[in-house]
């Protein structure tokens, strides 16, 4: 017994040194608690040991696969804001106290450094002391600015932090929305908020409402951001989408002409991201041509972008012959891919799309996270190979890992196993405030358990699902919930 005990470790410990077992071997990848361990153990505990920048603040901005900085280290304000994010989603899922620091220290930076106090909005970019180098307003930078901003409100209700979000917001729609061309963000403003580039390029469409907008509806239920939301989304559906091919196109100038450059390959990320938030409103609105738009949109990806034995989501497909993908899958991309199936799983009940997150899981796991030193690779090839291994650069940060965590562990175990979740806030200003604690499309569940600073608390409408806090500041609030 004892031999055979020994052989069954011997194996395990093999196993895991060759990389046939991640780090979280133990817990299948249908369990919500699987994804939650892996965004603290895996993804935010190596970003906080390696990427915090100890002598000027923030973050470095660029990191290679050793998690050394390279490439001089400017920093820009809308990813600092990413990793705001990522340390207020690992404060909500675990409760512990060094990654609320870290956010309110991440925090404290964005808004001392990146806050342009002349015009408002955010700056494009700063040297690593944090000096302004780039003073414009690019909307990709503005739009995960406020991402990360609004996931610390929703944590915190917080009336400053608040005050931020509402102003970055507003500041976007009087200076960035055309009104006279049939609506869209433009690509970029200059310094005074006057237009620097009228282009109209996806980020800036979509980013809202994955970012923050429905973030925010959950976590308030104003019907501004749902509003909001439709607007932009049938913006996007009704100027964006390639008659022909079907797919979401990349750039279009002020008219909503398609540019020549840069159309040639769809992305398969960006049509992704438009079939969920598609899926998203239909859950909120009831409305059936979002559904429908949807699933076309996803028989075209699942037929073109993705293979169901290896589980891989190919980056880019070729409009004029949909048969020809390129060979790689950058972090994000896997990433939302991974989520996207799991709503249909939730949406449809249907076992294809659990088994189409599973493979893409695997994926994940096996070819995009360093089990070594933690952390996701920029990008994988279909054979699984490293393609980029750099752990930060302009455009990477902690956010899309650290999503797909959060979010892997409410749609498992909110809605595919039914099981009861946790999560933590940290109250600072609950004068006549109501938490809303679930910050997905989900508005049937119980409460079943409030903790307020340790101590059990019972003011809760379980029909409008909502806490009713005490006016008190500083108030670590603990919820547990399930669905009905």
């Amino acid at each position: 017994m004892k031999l055979h005990l020994y052989q069954a470790s011997l194996t395990l410990i093999l196993c895991v040194l060759f990389g046939q077992y991640s780090i979280l071997s133990g817990q299948p990848i249908t369990e919500g608690n699987y994804w939650k361990k892996q965004a603290i153990e895996e993804i935010i505990k190596p970003w906080t040991a390696h990427a915090i920048d100890h002598e000027y603040g923030a973050y470095h901005s660029f990191l290679d696969q050793d998690w050394k900085p390279f490439n001089g280290d400017h920093k820009y304000p809308g990813m600092i804001a990413r990793h705001l994010f990522s340390a207020t989603v690992a404060y909500m899922l675990s409760g512990k106290d060094e990654y609320r620091q870290q956010a309110a220290q991440t925090y404290d930076y964005l808004i001392t450094h990146g806050w342009d106090e002349q015009y408002g909005g955010w700056y494009n970019e700063l040297d690593r002391s944090g000096k302004v180098v780039d003073a414009s307003k690019d909307l990709f930078m503005q739009t995960y600015a406020i991402t990360g901003l609004a996931m610390y409100y929703v944590m915190r209700k917080d009336s400053e932090v608040k005050a931020y979000v509402d102003r970055s917001i507003a500041l976007l729609e009087q200076h960035a929305w055309d009104t006279q061309n049939g609506g869209g963000y433009v690509r970029a403003l200059q310094q005074d908020l006057t237009i620097k580039n009228r282009d109209k390029v996806f980020s800036p469409q979509l980013a809202p409402l994955s970012g923050y907008l429905l973030y925010l509806y959950a976590a308030t239920r104003d019907a501004q951001y749902l509003q909001m939301s439709e607007r932009i989304l049938q913006t996007v559906v009704e100027n964006m989408t390639d008659e022909e091919s079907g797919w979401i196109m990349e750039g279009y100038d002020q008219q909503w002409k398609l540019l020549p450059q840069g159309n040639a390959w769809m992305n398969t990320g960006h049509n992704v991201e438009v079939a969920w938030m598609l899926m998203r409103l239909y859950d909120l609105t009831g409305k059936e041509e979002y559904q429908k738009q949807a699933m076309d949109l996803n028989r075209q990806l699942l037929q073109y972008a993705f293979h169901p034995e290896s589980g891989v989501w190919y980056h880019k497909i070729k409009v004029a012959d949909a048969q020809q993908h390129s060979e790689d899958s950058p972090w994000w991309v896997q990433a939302y891919g991974n989520m996207f199936q799991l709503y249909l799983y939730h949406s449809s009940g249907d076992q294809k799309y659990l088994d189409n997150f599973r493979k893409g899981a695997e994926f994940w796991n096996q070819n995009l996270i360093d089990k070594k030193l933690g952390g996701a690779y920029l990008s994988a090839l279909a054979d699984g190979s490293i393609d980029n291994g750099n752990k930060a650069v302009r455009t990477k940060t902690s956010y899309h890992a650290m999503e797909h965590g959060l979010l892997n562990y409410l749609y498992l175990d909110v809605w595919a196993n039914h099981k009861r979740i946790t999560l933590h806030y940290f109250i600072t200003n609950a004068d006549e405030e109501k938490l809303y604690p679930l910050p997905i499309e989900e508005m049937a569940y119980e409460i079943e358990k409030v903790l307020v600073n340790g101590k059990a608390w019972n003011q809760v409408s379980q029909e409008e699902g909502y806490i009713s806090l005490p006016p008190k500041k500083n108030q670590h609030v603990e919820v547990s919930l399930r669905k009905r």
